[in-house]
């Protein structure tokens, strides 16, 4: 499709901006690069180090929602492709940070895997499943959280919708303070 965007940009008209369109996936895969790479040096399962990327992100967001409120919302041009810039970054950097977590029932990058993996599970009506209520739970709320930013975007306006997804980051980012250390592994020896 972005391909097709940009061959044939008469035939998609303003659906496709292509410096929106570069900006976005440019950010996206840079700050998986330097997200990933850098959770490599300092452990991507380190408590100060997950509290950290997650802040950063929620900054990048509440930046973007300071800058949508401040010039307003435009197709295109030159504040456009910075708050695009900004929240790409933002998905990005999540997205590595979630994959490094090795919550596999919960992928914030796609959630047609979530779905399957969902319906497809051979304990899917068990009683107790983990892994089943946390997927359940992350689509769940995907959902919900979708219709009720829908909401907030038709009735206030994007800026308020970006408000309010960094104000959920911003509480994701202080339960991390709360979540328990790991556990260390415990090695079994056979005799």
């Amino acid at each position: 499709m972005l391909a097709m965007a940009v061959i044939l940009p008469e035939a998609t008209h303003d659906l496709f901006i292509t410096a929106n369109i570069g900006m976005s996936l440019g950010c996206f895969l840079l700050a998986g690069y330097i997200t990933g790479q850098l959770s490599h040096i300092i452990g991507p399962r380190n408590r100060a180090w997950i509290v950290f990327c997650n802040f950063f992100q929620t900054g990048l967001i509440f930046i973007a929602a300071a800058l949508q409120y401040s010039y307003g919302v435009h197709v295109e041009g030159t504040h456009t492709v910075i708050i695009i810039g900004l929240l790409a970054f933002a998905a990005g950097s999540q997205v590595v940070l979630s994959r490094s977590l090795s919550m596999t029932e919960i992928s914030t990058a796609m959630a047609t895997a979530a779905w399957v993996d969902l319906l497809i599970d051979k304990n899917l009506l068990a009683l107790r499943n983990r892994p089943r209520t946390r997927r359940a739970s992350f689509l769940a709320a995907l959902v919900s959280g979708g219709f009720f930013g829908a909401y907030i975007y038709r009735v206030v306006g994007s800026e308020a919708a970006l408000l309010l997804s960094a104000a959920g980051k911003l509480m994701v980012t202080i339960m991390f303070l709360f979540n328990g250390a790991e556990k260390p592994k415990v090695a079994q020896v056979s005799v």
